[in-house]
C-alpha cells in the first residue's frame, strides 16, 4: 500500500504518550537492568468471509473491527466503517496502491476513534475506498501504529502484544524461547516501518516481509519464475483469483516449492501461493497462515525480528478444515461456520457431506451472519416472499455495507413492496461515490433511468474474463425490475435472453 502523504495520527500518538506513561519503580532498584515492559495484550479475532486478522476498536462511540495489518502503510478506515455510520467523505485526489491495483482515498472527520489500547477525539482519518470484494472490517491498523514500539504477535494465544524496553540494546528479548531465530532488518526504500528481510526460496535470494493483513503467505510470479518454477509443471494448480485493496482481481496459483528458509529455519516442501503481481520492492508475503505457527516480535528498539516456531503446519493455503477453523466454528464465530459450511458443500479439503453443510449454514445465519442473511434473502426473493427477503437482505447489509449487489436485490424487493421513492433515494446513496463503469453501478444508473440498457451491456462486456456474468447480472436484474413495475412480457424476453449463467448460490 503506498504511503499517504495524510499521517494517521492521533491514535499513533496517544499509544506512544501510553509507552512512556508507565511507572518504572523497578528500575530505580538496578538502572542498568534490562526491563521489557508490557504495555497493553490486545485480543485478536478471525473476522468476514477470508477470516482475517482483527482488534476490537471504536468509531464515533460505535464498537468496530479493525484490520491488524503490518503490511499496510497507514491507518485508515473503510466505506464498511463510514457508510453506516453517516460519515461524510471529502476527495483528496490521492490513492493507494494494493494487491489489486489502485484504490481512491477520501478523507474523514470523526468525533471519536479507538483502536485496541489507543482513543483519540476529534481528529481526520483517510478512507480506502475500492476493494475487490466489500471488505468486512471498519478499518485497518497499519505498519506506522502497530510497530512505533516492540510488537509480538501471538495468534497460538490470539493475541498481540505492545512492550516499551528499557536498557535492552544488546539483550536478547524473546523471553519465551531461548532458541528463537534473530532475523536482522535489511535497509529500504519504503517510509513503512514494516521490516525487509531475505529469506532462500528453493535456495534463491528473495525480499520478505512479514504481512500480518494477508490471509495466506504468497510469492510473486517473477520471482516463483526467479526460484525455478514454470506454471505448466505437475503440480500447479491455478487457484483462481485473489483481492484486496483496489478492484482488479490477480490471478493465483498454488504449489509446494522444495524449501524456504528463514533465518535458521528451513520448512521443506513449502506450500505457498504465486500471484500474478508486481510488489515493487517485495517477492514474499509471510502471512496469518505463517503467524499462525509461529510466535513473532518485532523488536524495532533493536531492528531485529524474534521467530520461534511454535507447532502446527507452518504454512497452510486453506485447502482443507484447518484445526483453527473448527475451533473457531465451534466457539460460535459465524463466518468461520460459514467457511465449514462452503468447504462442506463443495467438498473443497474435505468429502462433500450436504448434511453438515446445512448445519453450519443454518447456525450462522441464525446468529446473524451477514453473508449468509444476504443469500437467504435471494432465496426469499426467487420465493416471492419480499417482507422476509428485505429483512434478511437489511442485516445482510448491516454488516457488509459496502455489498453493492445486495443493495440492488434490496432496491427490487423494495419495489415489490411499493416502497418505490424511499429505495429508489437508498440507491441513490448506495452508489454515490462509486464510478459510472464501476460494475455493478451500471445496472444501478439502468434501475434509476440514468442509462440504456445498451450501455450497460457493453459496460457488462468490458472485463473479458466476467463478461459472461456480468451480461447474465445485468440481464437478471433489470428483467427483475421490469416484472416489479408489471412489464411481464419485457421481462420474460430478457430472462430468455440471458446466457447460461447458473442460478446464485443456494443458501445451504
Amino acid at each position: 500500500m503506498r504511503p499517504s502523504i495524510v499521517r494517521a495520527l492521533a491514535c499513533a500518538a496517544l499509544l506512544a504518550a501510553l509507552l512512556a506513561a508507565l511507572p518504572l519503580q523497578a528500575q530505580e532498584l538496578d538502572p542498568n537492568r534490562c526491563l521489557y515492559i508490557n504495555v497493553a495484550s490486545v485480543p485478536v479475532h478471525y473476522t468476514g468471509p477470508s477470516l482475517v486478522l482483527t482488534m476490537d476498536g471504536s468509531i464515533n462511540g460505535t464498537p468496530a473491527q479493525l484490520l491488524v495489518d503490518t503490511g499496510a502503510s497507514d491507518t485508515a478506515l473503510t466505506r464498511t466503517g463510514t457508510e453506516p455510520r453517516g460519515m461524510s467523505l471529502w476527495a483528496t485526489g490521492a490513492s493507494s496502491v494494493g494487491i489489486g491495483g489502485y484504490s481512491r482515498v477520501y478523507r474523514t472527520r470523526y468525533k471519536e476513534f479507538r483502536a485496541g489500547p489507543a482513543s483519540s477525539t476529534s481528529g481526520e482519518l483517510r478512507v480506502l475506498h475500492d476493494f475487490g470484494t466489500p471488505p468486512s472490517f471498519d478499518g485497518l491498523v497499519g505498519a506506522p501504529f502497530l510497530l512505533q514500539s516492540d510488537f509480538e504477535m501471538s495468534l497460538a494465544e490470539k493475541e498481540v502484544r505492545f512492550f516499551r524496553p528499557r536498557n535492552c540494546s544488546d539483550k536478547f528479548l524473546a523471553y519465551w524461547d531461548p532458541d528463537a531465530v534473530v532475523i536482522p532488518f535489511e535497509a529500504n526504500w519504503s517510509r513503512s516501518p514494516n521490516p525487509q528481510f531475505t529469506v532462500l526460496l528453493n535456495g534463491k535470494k528473495l525480499t520478505a516481509v512479514i504481512d500480518s493483513g494477508a490471509s495466506t503467505t504468497s510469492v510473486t510470479l517473477g520471482a516463483a519464475k526467479r526460484a525455478g518454477l514454470k506454471l505448466d509443471a505437475p503440480g500447479v494448480e491455478r487457484a483462481g483469483e485473489t483481492v484486496g485493496l483496489g478492484d482488479t482481481r490477480v490471478a493465483r496459483w498454488t504449489t509446494v516449492f522444495d524449501t524456504l528458509q528463514i533465518g535458521a529455519e528451513r520448512i521443506s516442501n513449502a506450500e505457498v501461493a504465486v500471484i500474478d503481481t508486481d510488489l515493487r520492492d517485495v517477492d514474499l508475503l509471510l502471512g496469518a497462515d505463517f503467524l499462525r505457527a509461529h510466535r513473532v516480535l518485532f523488536a524495532m528498539s533493536q531492528r531485529k525480528l524474534y521467530i520461534s516456531y511454535v507447532g502446527g503446519a507452518p504454512l497452510g493455503q486453506r485447502r482443507t478444515i484447518e484445526p483453527w477453523m473448527q475451533k473457531e466454528a465451534e466457539a460460535g464465530n459465524t463466518d468461520a461456520q460459514m467457511m465449514l459450511w462452503s468447504m462442506y458443500r463443495s467438498g473443497r479439503g474435505v468429502p462433500r457431506d450436504p448434511v453438515q453443510a446445512q448445519a453450519w449454514f443454518e447456525r450462522a445465519a441464525a446468529a446473524g451472519n451477514p453473508q449468509a442473511n444476504v443469500m437467504i434473502g435471494r432465496r426469499m426473493m426467487d420465493s416471492a416472499n419480499y417482507e422476509e427477503a428485505a429483512r434478511r437482505l437489511r442485516v445482510g447489509l448491516r454488516g457488509l455495507p459496502g455489498d453493492r449487489i445486495a443493495s440492488l436485490w434490496l432496491y427490487l424487493t423494495r419495489l415489490r413492496l411499493g416502497e418505490g421513492d424511499a429505495a429508489r433515494a437508498d440507491l441513490e446513496k448506495a452508489f454515490a461515490r462509486d464510478d459510472n463503469d464501476q460494475w455493478p453501478k451500471p445496472v444501478a444508473r439502468y434501475l434509476l433511468g440514468k442509462r440504456s440498457m445498451e450501455d450497460v451491456l457493453e459496460d457488462a462486456r468490458d472485463d473479458r474474463s466476467r463478461a459472461n456474468r456480468q451480461v447474465c447480472m445485468a440481464k437478471t436484474m433489470i428483467a427483475e425490475y421490469h416484472a416489479a413495475l408489471g412489464e411481464a412480457d419485457k421481462s420474460k424476453a430478457l430472462l430468455a435472453q440471458r446466457p447460461e449463467c447458473g442460478p446464485p448460490p443456494k443458501a445451504g
